[in-house]
C-alpha cells in the first residue's frame, strides 16, 4: 500500500463483528453456531440500542438515499494517547476503536466509506485495507478536519448525501446517526448537526442565536481552544462531530475555510459560517458524544460499552451476577439460562453454550465450552481449548489447545496442555500433562471412561488408554494400554484388562 494519495478498496467490512449473544449486530432470531440448539442469538442491536430493534433498522435503511457516503475522519495523531499505536486503534470491550464506527455507519446504511488516514498510520491502513467496501485516503500535513475533507476530490462529494464523523467516537449508535440523516432528508437543509446537553463537558460548543429570548438556529461553533470563560460557563450545548451535508454545497464552501483560530487548523466546523441554515438534533445520551482523546476517556468509553454488552447478555437470557465485576468482549457469544459469576472476563472468539455456570474469578479466552458445563471458581481457559457438554472444570484448573469430551470432570488443582480429553473421564487433582520438552509441544491423550489419579504427571507425547487407570503420584512416560492400571515413577503397568 503507497503513501502517496488514494488506494484501493479492501475487503472485509463488518467480518468478525457482532457475531456473539452479547454483541451481535446480526438478525436477532440467528442461533450461535456450534453451542447446541438452545444457544440463541439476540442480537446486539447497533451497539446496544436502548429501544430499536435491527429489523427496524433495516426498514429506515431501505429509506435512505441510495448516495449516502460516509467519511470518517481519522487521521488526527493522537498525542494525548501517548502511545506508538495509533489512536483509532486502541481496543474496546476487544474490538478496535475504529470498528465500532465502521459498525455504526455501516448498519445506518451508508454504502461507501471513506476513511481519512495519516501516511504514518500503515498499522491502520493495513487495518482497514481488510475491509470490504471501505477506501483509504492519506492526510499528509493533519491541518485540522476541513482540510482532511479537501484530500477528497470534489467530483466525489458533488450530488452526494455526505455522512462526516470522526474515527474516535466508538459510541455513537446506528440510531442517532439515522435520527440525522432522517432529519436532514426531511428538512431539506444543506447541513444537519447533532449536539448533546451536557454540562460537565469540554468541547467544541454550539451557540445559537437569540429570538425573544429563546435559543434558535445556528450561530456558530466555537472549538474548545477558541472558548472564553464566559461562554465555557453559560454554554453547554456541544458538537457531537457527526454531520450530514449536501456534498454539492459541502465541495462549494470547503475551500473558504481559513486556519484564523488559536490552533491554526482549518476547522471542518468553520464551513457553518457559509452553510445556512444548519439544522441541529439533541441527542438524548450524552455519552454518545464522548470522544476519546487520552487514556481516561478510553477507560470511561470502555465502560460504558461494556455496561451495553452486559444488559444486551441479560437482556438476552443470561444472568449476570454483578456487572461492575464481569468483562466479556464484543466477540462473545454466551446461551440462555447461563450464570455468569463475579470477577469472569471473557475474552475473543469465545463461546460459552446454554445452562452453563462461569465464574467466580475465571478467565476464559478464544475457547468454547458446551452445553450445561460449568467451570471455576478460579480457572483458566486459554486459546483452542474446546469443553464439551455436561462438563466439569473445578477450581485452579488451566487448560490450553485442550478437548474434553461429554461428560469428564477436571475438579481442581490441574493443568491439561495439548490434551485429548475423552468422555466420562475422570481427572485426579494435581494432574499435570507436560507437554513441552524444549523444542516442540507434544499431545497427551486421555481415552473414554479413564480414571487418573491425583498428581499424576504425563509426559508427553503418550496415550492412556479407555478405561485405564493410573495410581496417585504415578509420571506416565510410555502408553497405558486400554483397561490398564499404571502406577510408579516412571510408571509401570501393573494390571491388564482381562482378556473377554
Amino acid at each position: 500500500m503507497t503513501f502517496g494519495g488514494r488506494t484501493g478498496t479492501g475487503e472485509g467490512l463488518g467480518e468478525g463483528v457482532g457475531e456473539g449473544v452479547c454483541s451481535g449486530l446480526g438478525d436477532g432470531d440467528a442461533a450461535a453456531e456450534g453451542l447446541g440448539e438452545t444457544t440463541a442469538a439476540t442480537g446486539f442491536e447497533a451497539h446496544a440500542l436502548p429501544a430499536r430493534t435491527t429489523a427496524t433498522i433495516r426498514d429506515n435503511r431501505a429509506e435512505l438515499s441510495p448516495t449516502l457516503n460516509a467519511v470518517i475522519l481519522a487521521a488526527g495523531l493522537g498525542t494525548r494517547m501517548r502511545s506508538q499505536v495509533p489512536k483509532v486503534l486502541h481496543p474496546i470491550c476487544g474490538r478496535p476503536m475504529i470498528d465500532w464506527v465502521l459498525a455504526a455507519v455501516n448498519e445506518a446504511g451508508a454504502e461507501h466509506v471513506t476513511v481519512i488516514v495519516n501516511p504514518h498510520h500503515a498499522d491502520l491502513a493495513a487495518h482497514l485495507s481488510e475491509k470490504k467496501d471501505v477506501e483509504v485516503v492519506y492526510q499528509r500535513d493533519p491541518k485540522g478536519t476541513a482540510h482532511a475533507l479537501l484530500q477528497i476530490p470534489p467530483g466525489e462529494l458533488r450530488g452526494r448525501q455526505l455522512l462526516v464523523l470522526n474515527g474516535d467516537n466508538p459510541l455513537l449508535t446506528a440510531a442517532s446517526i439515522l435520527k440525522v440523516v432522517h432529519r436532514h432528508e426531511e428538512s431539506g437543509s444543506p447541513a444537519t448537526i447533532a449536539s448533546v446537553v451536557d454540562a460537565a463537558r469540554d468541547d467544541g460548543r454550539i451557540v445559537r442565536t437569540k429570538k425573544g429570548g429563546k435559543s434558535g438556529e445556528l450561530d456558530r461553533i466555537v472549538e474548545r481552544k477558541d472558548a472564553t470563560p464566559e461562554l465555557k460557563a453559560t454554554v453547554h450545548e456541544f458538537n457531537v462531530g457527526l454531520y450530514v451535508f449536501d456534498g454539492s454545497r459541502l465541495a462549494a464552501e470547503l475551500e473558504k475555510i481559513t486556519d484564523d483560530n488559536n490552533a491554526n487548523e482549518f476547522y471542518l466546523t468553520s464551513v457553518f459560517e457559509h452553510v445556512r441554515p444548519v439544522d441541529v438534533v439533541t441527542l438524548d445520551d450524552p455519552d454518545e458524544a464522548m470522544g476519546v482523546k487520552d487514556r481516561v476517556r478510553l477507560a470511561k468509553a470502555t465502560a460504558i460499552m461494556r455496561r451495553r454488552l452486559l444488559e444486551q447478555c441479560m437482556l438476552g437470557g443470561v444472568t449476570i451476577v454483578d456487572p461492575e465485576t464481569t468483562f466479556i468482549d464484543a466477540t462473545v457469544s454466551i446461551g440462555q439460562d447461563t450464570v455468569i459469576e463475579p470477577f469472569t472476563v471473557l475474552k475473543g472468539q469465545t463461546h460459552i453454550g446454554a445452562e452453563c455456570r462461569i465464574g467466580p474469578h475465571v478467565y476464559i479466552e478464544d475457547a468454547r465450552v458446551g452445553d450445561r458445563s460449568d467451570c471455576g471458581p478460579f480457572a483458566k481457559l486459554r486459546p483452542g481449548t474446546e469443553i464439551a457438554e455436561d462438563v466439569h472444570i473445578g477450581s485452579f484448573a488451566e487448560l490450553v489447545r485442550t478437548k474434553v469430551a461429554r461428560g469428564s470432570k477436571v475438579p481442581h488443582v490441574s493443568y491439561l496442555g495439548d490434551t485429548d480429553l475423552g468422555a466420562d473421564a475422570n481427572i485426579g487433582a494435581g494432574t499435570i500433562t507436560a507437554n513441552f520438552d524444549g523444542t516442540h509441544k507434544n499431545r497427551t491423550e486421555i481415552g473414554d471412561g479413564a480414571f487418573v489419579g491425583v498428581d499424576t504427571m504425563f509426559v508427553a507425547p503418550v496415550k492412556l488408554g479407555r478405561e485405564a487407570r493410573t495410581g496417585a503420584g504415578s509420571v506416565v512416560t510410555k502408553d497405558v494400554p486400554d483397561g490398564a492400571t499404571a502406577v510408579g515413577v516412571p510408571a509401570r503397568v501393573v494390571r491388564r484388562k482381562a482378556k473377554e
